[in-house]
Parts: C-alpha cells; structure tokens; sequence
C-alpha cells in the first residue's frame, strides 16, 4: 500500500489579494506585449479579454535529511623522500611507484618518490535538501509568498472545498518524497562496507496559489494566455 503522507502535509492557501477589475486592469496593461513585436504592437482596440477564470494551484515543497555512516576502501599516493624505496605501514610493506620517462625528464619535487597506499576510510555524511514541485510534477524554484495570518486563509481546507476550480498535483506525494530521497542518496561510492544509513522527511507544504488566467484575442485571432498571481498581485 502506498504511503499517502496526510498526517505529514501541510496545506496553505493564499488569499486572493485582487478582484477581477483589479486583474482585467493588469491584463490591460500586459496585453499588448502580448502580440507583435516591439517594433509593430496591435492597437489596444484590435486585443479583446474573452474571459477570465480563477483555480488555485499547488506548488509542492518537500524536504528531508538523510545521513550515512560507512567504511570506504581509497587507495591514496603519498610522496617521500627520494631516498625512500618502501614504506610499511601496520606490518604492510608499500613499494613505490616507478617513474615514467616524462617524470624522469621533470624535476617534480627533487625527484621524489610516490608511493600507492590502500586505507579505509571512516565516511559520515550529513545532508538535507528542499525541492519544490508545480502541478506537473516539474521542479521548480520555491515561491517566495510572504506566508503570514494576514496572506493565507485561516481554514484551507474548506477554501479549496468551495473553490470552482483547484489545481491538484499530478504527482503523489509518496511520488515526491521518493525523488527527494533518491536525490539525497545518490552519491558516488565504491567498496563501501559496513553501511549505515537513514532518511528523514522533514515537511510536505502543499501551497496553494490563486492564478487568474486570462484569454486574450488579438489580430488574426491569435490567442494569447496572461496569467495574475493574485496572492503577489504580479503577472507570471
């Protein structure tokens, strides 16, 4: 069974901070950019709003750490006097490395010996990542709403009850933590024994957003699509 992650989501939903004339107002302003190019715009009069509509839509953000504890086998090359021919190190005898011709030709060091040691290697690493998802699941950068009693709705959850038109996320949840915590692991290791590992999810915030869309006619009616983040009160 797929963990649903409820008890660990946190919803919160931004107040709509624009009325529709506030919105048709911006839309005004952007409409014309719209269309054409810099050089040649439509009049204001040849660009129609055919309509506009409002949904509230999820940005996902999750976060979590995750920390391993291992023993790696590293194979290091130390350098030693020239008149050095073995180091012996706990009983094990190292021999050094003989010089190529192009090393022979460069004064590297006096003309030091290198000498290849195998050790284990005692590894504790320590991360934490924040990834935030939009509706389709693609990432993206977190919004930065100012979250706060006075831009969020005290009870969310009957807003997007009530609401005509919310915009879920495709992804599941279990979906998403699954990526974070593939994200976190993924690591480039070889010879690793004695593994210790954990990961812990910190926060699901499930923000929801009001964006009002609004469709646009211009000449030869094209179509063109201006989004209001009504929360931020800035065209997206």
């Amino acid at each position: 069974m797929v963990k649903s992650y409820e008890s660990t989501a946190k919803v919160v939903v931004m107040r709509t901070l624009l009325d529709d004339d506030a919105v048709v107002t911006l839309v005004n302003k952007k409409k014309r950019s719209s269309f054409g190019s810099i050089i040649a715009r439509p009049k204001d009069n040849e660009i129609h709003i055919q309509r506009v509509d409002m949904s509230y839509e999820c940005m996902r953000t999750i976060s979590g750490r995750y920390t391993a504890d291992y023993l790696r086998t590293k194979t290091h090359t130390i350098t030693v006097d020239k008149s050095v021919r073995e180091v012996i190190i706990s009983g094990q005898s190292f021999e050094f490395q003989p010089k190529s011709k192009l090393k022979k030709m460069i004064k590297v060091r006096h003309n030091a010996n290198q000498i290849d040691v195998q050790m284990q290697e005692h590894v504790f690493i320590d991360k934490t990542l924040e990834i935030t998802f939009d509706i389709d699941g693609n990432e993206i950068k977190k919004p930065k709403h100012k979250i706060s009693q006075e831009t969020t709705e005290i009870y969310p959850e009957q807003v997007l009850d009530g609401a005509k038109s919310v915009k879920r996320p495709s992804m599941e949840r279990a979906d998403a933590v699954a990526i974070l915590e593939e994200r976190l692991k993924s690591f480039e290791e070889s010879d690793i024994t004695d593994l210790t590992e954990q990961f812990e999810l910190h926060e699901i915030t499930e923000l929801y957003v009001p964006i009002f869309e609004a469709r646009v006619i211009g000449p030869k009616n094209k179509v063109a699509i201006i989004r209001v983040d009504a929360a931020s009160k800035k065209i997206i």
